[in-house]
């Protein structure tokens, strides 16, 4: 960005120009303030994307920075705009006609954003991608106004992350607490099924990392896998529980590249959660789920259909569904499938012969076992999200076990 990316990381960034698209400049603009750049590095990147001198004035109307040393409005004219009573056109006291825009959201006031000129709605549209970059940059710098929302605590900046309403308060609260939005981290969460859970709860509170707890389960965030392979490590040591491994379990999703995908990496890190707990994993990354990774993103009804289609014969059968399992994780070896299934030898061909007869294939020819590994993944994934949706605590079954 110019100016921004000039002095603060080398001329790695286009200037905004007066082609600049809102939704990319606010991006641009955000990620520079976060990067702690300055009011008035924002103020010069909007003039070069308007071709309009900008003023950024405090809820008085004096002017706190602006691209041509200019002077604000009366403060009730600034009131009036903060309020949304007065219209955006407003004269200020220089005498020059500008278009006035609110830099406020919820509570949270940063001041009134004067573009100098006629009214333009594309000006006004790419003024409007600054407003978050000049709240975050007044709440961090403590000059927004008294109607600034009450500190948030490392739970509530969680739970806004999951919810991916991202309030530059919540950006400031953020970056307090280490977490760089700039290169959003994974959302994570963490499963508990011991019964120590006062230890679960003291270990969540001196854990030193935010999270946000509701009885056995806390959400969290996390840069990578050793980082959650690290708190997971600790909760178990925390609770007592380091010697049952299988009592703190872990997911975490994708790592997004804007705030905006944060909340769609929470919901992949409950999915995947469910799905390590059904299958007695105690650590799922997305980075480490193989083929999930493709079902991820698909509704429901596509994942039954493909469970059916290549599983249907078989599905209601689960003496041939933990058999078929077993026979692709062992590779076919009817002695390991003997033992971890506890049937004598020739039963296990027998069922064999079953399966490949109903399902009209060899389930170890290359592209039939990638079929049906991905079936079999498609519903242990039903499963888990039916055991989300319940709520419920005990440990989860996979289908055909």
């Amino acid at each position: 960005m110019g100016t921004v990316a000039e002095a603060r990381s080398g001329p790695a960034r286009e200037r905004a120009g007066p082609d600049a698209e809102p939704a990319g400049l606010e991006r641009e603009l955000t990620d520079a303030v976060l990067a702690g750049a300055a009011r008035s590095d924002v103020l010069r990147a909007l003039q070069r994307a308007t071709g309009r001198q900008v003023r950024l004035l405090s809820a008085e109307g004096v002017p706190l920075a602006t691209t041509d040393g200019g002077s604000g409005v009366a403060a009730t004219v600034a009131n009036g705009v903060l309020s949304g009573l007065d219209e955006p056109l407003v004269d200020t006291l220089d005498g020059l006609c500008a278009t006035a825009l609110p830099v406020r959201a919820g509570t949270t006031v940063g001041g009134v954003l004067l573009t100098v000129g006629p009214a333009d709605p594309r000006v006004q549209a790419l003024a409007g991608a600054a407003v978050t970059a000049l709240l975050i940059d007044a709440v961090r710098a403590g000059d927004a106004s008294a109607e600034v929302s009450p500190r948030h605590t490392p739970a509530d900046v969680v739970a806004a992350l999951r919810s991916g309403t991202v309030s530059p308060s919540v950006c400031a609260a953020a970056a307090g607490l280490g977490i760089d939005l700039r290169r959003p981290p994974a959302g994570a969460v963490l499963h508990y099924s011991g019964s120590r859970l006062r230890a679960w709860s003291t270990a969540l509170a001196w854990l030193e990392h935010p999270v946000q707890q509701e009885g056995r389960t806390a959400w969290t965030v996390a840069s990578g896998e050793v980082v959650l392979a690290r708190l997971q490590s600790r909760l178990r040591l925390m609770t007592g529980d380091e010697s049952a491994g299988d009592h703190v379990v872990a997911a975490s999703g994708f790592h997004p590249d804007s705030t905006i995908g944060l909340a769609r990496s929470f919901d992949e890190a409950e999915r995947l959660l469910g799905l390590a707990r059904s299958r007695r994993v105690p650590l799922l990354t997305f980075a480490g789920c193989g083929v999930v990774q493709l079902l991820l993103p698909l509704p429901r009804a596509e994942l039954e259909a493909y469970a059916e289609a290549h599983l249907g014969p078989i599905r209601q059968r689960p003496e041939l569904m933990a058999t078929l399992r077993a026979w692709l994780a062992e590779r076919g070896s009817r002695q390991s499938v003997s033992e971890q299934l506890h049937l004598h030898r020739n039963s296990v061909g027998y069922r064999v012969r079953q399966i490949k007869n109903l399902l009209g294939t060899d389930p170890l020819l290359p592209a039939a076992s990638a079929q049906l590994h991905l079936a079999l993944a498609a519903l242990d994934l039903l499963a888990a999200d039916d055991q989300r949706l319940r709520g419920e605590d005990e440990e989860p079954v996979s289908a055909g076990r």
